[in-house]
């Protein structure tokens, strides 16, 4: 595991390497936003690849075990990706704030989280959340009824 985990450090390096120096030739006042996110991504994946080679250095040296299957049907992907064009659509129309609000929930749902009790307020946060950042602060209009 701390194989894929280095590799995903270098990869988000990388990453944000390559689109910190894409957004260098675009005006400062429209890059911040953009310039922001490629740094935090540089150095999430700073502190992955230290992780890794610190759990590396720590771990002895055992064979691969083949890995755990994973939880997640092809059935799940195909509803979640149900789930986005329903949810593309529902934004055109209704707004941001409720559609994301479902989409939260369907999504949590189908990936196997029941705790409504967390589940129903942690989306209704996120989703005004999201809202008042991206009208209030980073003047982004959103089309709809709804907020």
């Amino acid at each position: 595991m701390n194989k894929k985990e280095l590799g995903l450090g270098i990869g988000a390096i990388a990453l944000g390497i390559a689109t910190l120096v894409y957004f260098l030739n675009i005006p400062p006042k429209s890059a911040f936003y953009p310039r922001m996110i490629s740094i935090a991504i540089i150095l999430l994946g700073l502190v992955i690849t230290f992780n890794a080679v610190k759990a590396m250095k720590a771990a002895p040296v055992q064979p691969e075990q083949p890995a755990a299957k994973a939880q997640i049907s092809y059935s799940s992907v195909g509803l979640i990706v149900a789930y986005l064009f329903v949810y593309y659509f529902a934004f055109q129309f209704i707004g941001y704030t409720i559609p994301t609000f479902l989409m939260i929930i369907a999504t949590s749902v189908t990936l196997g989280y029941k705790k409504w009790k967390i589940l129903l307020p942690t989306a209704v946060l996120v989703s005004i959340g999201l809202y008042v950042a991206f009208t209030q602060v980073f003047n982004v209009r959103f089309p709809g009824v709804f907020f």
